[in-house]
């Protein structure tokens, strides 16, 4: 099993310890022991525990779960309404760019400018 924590892999890992008459030769090996994987350099050897300040992080972590998916549905609505904003801003200046250039520019992109007086009426 992995845990990533602050972009660092810990991984519980048996290793031979290559002595011939060591009964890892023919067995699973020792351990397992963790080892830390960080920014594609060499894994580093932790321990047989992973470290209090790893073990509290995840505590706290998980703890603090319920507020986290509140806080990411949060900011996810938030980043929906800007981008809806957004994308209406640019609608509107190509539009006006349109206009401008006296481009077609619909009925409903000018009644939402507030252009109602371009609006063609239907006539007689």
């Amino acid at each position: 099993m992995d845990i990533k924590v602050n972009g660092t892999t810990y991984r519980q890992q048996r290793r031979k310890c290559g002595n011939k008459k060591c009964k890892c030769a023919t067995g699973e090996g020792h351990g397992p022991y963790w080892y830390a994987y960080s920014d594609g350099s060499a894994p580093k050897y932790v321990g047989a525990e992973l470290p209090k300040s790893i073990t509290e992080h995840l505590a706290k972590l998980k703890a603090s779960g319920g507020k986290i998916k509140k806080m990411r549905e949060q900011v996810s609505k938030q980043q929906a309404d800007f981008y809806e904003k957004y994308t209406r801003a640019q609608r509107q200046l190509s539009a006006l760019r349109s206009l401008e250039s006296g481009d077609y520019v619909g009925a409903q992109i000018l009644v939402d400018l507030g252009l109602n007086d371009l609006v063609p009426r239907s006539g007689k």
